[in-house]
């Protein structure tokens, strides 16, 4: 019985071997593609990553607006709604009367801005 144990690990093993002998050389073959498609030069190599990065970038910044959009909608902002600059922002709030040097946190920023 133990004989046949032996010999049947010995048998699954050799397959395994075998079957991981063509994995190894599937992959290098793989690998092998991959390298054929990567400019050699680093002008060629470094420009294609730019405009990948660049691509990336401008995937990520779609994303960016449709979830602030989501959430502008969920918050009742409308799409086309313009919160303006922030310069019109605190002359709207002087000629409503609010004054940045009477509150605690706005003198802070303000000193801080000045150092």
């Amino acid at each position: 019985m133990e004989k046949d144990t032996l010999e049947t690990i010995a048998q699954r093993l050799d397959r395994l071997e075998k079957i991981m002998t063509e994995v190894n050389q599937k992959l290098s073959e793989i690998v092998e593609q991959m390298e054929l498609d990567v400019p050699k030069d680093r002008e060629t190599a470094s420009a294609l990553k730019g405009a990948e990065t660049l691509k990336n970038d401008k995937q990520d910044a779609h994303r960016a607006q449709e979830a602030l959009d989501r959430i502008f909608e969920k918050m009742g902002i409308p799409p086309d709604f313009d919160p303006g600059s922030i310069e019109d922002l605190h002359e709207s709030m002087r000629q409503h009367g609010i004054r940045a040097e009477d509150n605690e946190f706005s003198r802070a920023i303000i000193a801080e801005r000045e150092k």
